[in-house]
């Protein structure tokens, strides 16, 4: 009767409860289960904690608003909005410090590290499955898609990567060790690794790299038996091998076509890769994003997130997540781009029994040549290839080379004589026999198939997967949308970011689901789309 939302007047009270902070603290608040993070707990007698569920909600609100932490933490104590997403409904209610997100942020990382899991993923993905129970979505369709988020690091020439890690170095050793290692170090502690560089004429650039790999050498070296094993060493162990050859003790700079995506982008996070897609250059990662996208569904949800480098290829994201959806629901159909189809996924998606859809395919404009595709192959039990008909109904069986693990398939040839499909057909004419044989293999089976699915329902597929690309810009959005760059850096911390940005997505729809947006004149706003 007496806190500050039983003082509001009925309609601004009647609004607060048709807003997204209502749903949000009904659909994920109170779904949160806190027994996730009990391995962060302290077993010893100490302070009574924060709650878990206002903390990571905190982190979820922050995520899918975009906000800084000192800014939400001003809308947490000052706006009812938020705080009745929250759960809180007086201003003296669940108060904490800043500090304390920062330590919550840091358990969680350090968890992860040395168990590899996230437990942010764990909450989320079991509210999320709670959400599609309660509104009984259908889960067997699922659509696909990636989109590339970039660290929050600073991008880096090759020299100052060098002079930084030789810095980084120095901030490990003992006060002894600085002392007598300190004329290998002189010339990098004057200025800042970025200052450093400034000073460096473009003419010099060369010999300075190739200065800074003898005195990373030398480093590596002393410091082997003290040091290795630690961070900052084996960062500088990374980049010495990255860089420079060492042939018998003679430092060499590699060429920069020898350097690929994978080499250290930053000190602050070493798993972040460079990759260039469609003539834009990232350094971070991909995140792949699935939802539901079945047609009787009334709302459509993400169902799962994850990130890993953004040099990953497409197939090995739709294993990894396959084997994660496979696990919580129902999947038995799954619509992708071109991206994601060869020979990983294909023996992911058998091995879940999932039919895996593509909108087109990858690689050249196939010729106007008959293909693989327009022939129709006969399985035995096994499911092994037995016998081939072709387009002019003309049937050839199919033997298998136990060696190289390729087929053929053999057409008698004088039935072949006044075929109108004759000049097109892939089957070649054999000179001592009267034969056309056909050769191929799995994968040609694999995307011959695909081929066919495409020609028969590609359009459907594209239409029916498009609405994912959406549902990727609704998740990065807050943070500046296409090739963004996230406000954090790692990849646990991206991670999470990630998912909850996508755990808000799913809370605007199903706001706008059980509050739709009233006709004007209406004293009830709607929730935000």
């Amino acid at each position: 009767m007496f806190t500050v939302v039983d003082q509001l007047p009925d309609s601004a009270r009647e609004k607060l409860n048709n807003s997204w902070a209502k749903v949000f603290y009904d659909e994920y608040f109170c779904r949160l289960d806190e027994t996730v993070f009990a391995p962060l707990y302290s077993e010893k007698k100490s302070r009574p904690n924060t709650p878990v569920n206002l903390l990571v909600g905190f982190e979820t609100l922050k995520s899918g608003f975009g906000l800084s932490d000192e800014r939400l933490y001003d809308q947490f104590l000052f706006d009812l909005q938020f705080r009745y997403a929250l759960g809180l409904l007086d201003v003296d209610e669940g108060h904490f410090e800043l500090r304390t997100i920062y330590n919550f942020r840091k358990a969680l990382v350090n968890y992860e590290a040395e168990h590899g899991i996230n437990l942010i993923r764990k909450a989320a993905e079991k509210i999320t499955d709670e959400q599609i129970e309660r509104f009984e979505l259908k889960t067997g369709l699922q659509r696909m898609d990636s989109t590339m988020v970039q660290s929050n690091i600073r991008r880096m020439s090759r020299l100052q990567l060098l002079v930084e890690i030789i810095r980084r170095l120095y901030r490990i050793l003992s006060e002894e060790e600085q002392h007598t290692h300190s004329e290998l170090f002189a010339p990098y502690m004057q200025v800042d690794s970025l200052h450093y560089c400034y000073r460096v004429e473009r003419d010099e650039v060369a010999g300075r790299i190739e200065q800074a790999g003898r005195c990373l050498a030398s480093l590596l070296d002393l410091l082997a038996a003290s040091h290795a094993g630690e961070a900052e060493y084996e960062k500088a162990k990374r980049v010495f091998a990255e860089h420079f050859h060492l042939q018998e003790d003679k430092v060499e700079v590699k060429a920069s076509k020898e350097l690929d995506g994978s080499t250290l982008q930053s000190p602050d996070d070493p798993k972040a890769t460079f990759r260039t897609k469609s003539g834009e250059s990232s350094r971070g990662y991909v995140s792949n994003i699935t939802e539901t996208c079945d047609e009787e569904n009334k709302i459509q949800l993400i169902t799962t997130v994850s990130v890993e480098p953004n040099n990953t290829d497409d197939q090995k994201l739709l294993a990894a997540d396959l084997d994660n959806l496979k696990g919580r629901g129902e999947v038995n159909e799954l619509l992708t781009d071109a991206g994601y189809a060869g020979p990983e996924a294909a023996r992911a998606c058998e091995k879940h029994q999932v039919e895996q859809k593509v909108s087109a395919i990858k690689g050249r404009k196939k010729s106007q040549d008959m293909g693989l595709e327009h022939f129709t192959i006969t399985r035995n039990e096994k499911g092994d290839p037995v016998s081939m008909t072709c387009p002019n109904k003309l049937e050839g069986e199919i033997k298998i080379r136990e060696k190289t693990g390729r087929y053929t398939a053999g057409f008698d040839s004088r039935a072949c004589e006044h075929c109108p499909f004759s000049e097109q057909c892939p089957a070649k004419p054999l000179k001592k026999k009267n034969l056309r044989v056909l050769r191929f293999t799995k994968d040609n089976i694999r995307v011959a198939a695909q081929r066919r699915q495409v020609c028969e329902n590609g359009k459907e597929v594209l239409n029916k997967r498009a609405s994912v690309e959406s549902t990727v810009r609704s998740v990065i959005h807050p943070f500046g949308g296409h090739c963004c760059k996230v406000p954090v850096r790692g990849h646990p911390r991206i991670t999470s970011l990630m998912i909850l940005s996508a755990a808000m997505v799913n809370i605007r729809r199903i706001a706008k689901y059980l509050c739709p947006p009233q006709p004007a004149g209406s004293m009830i706003a709607g929730c935000p789309a």
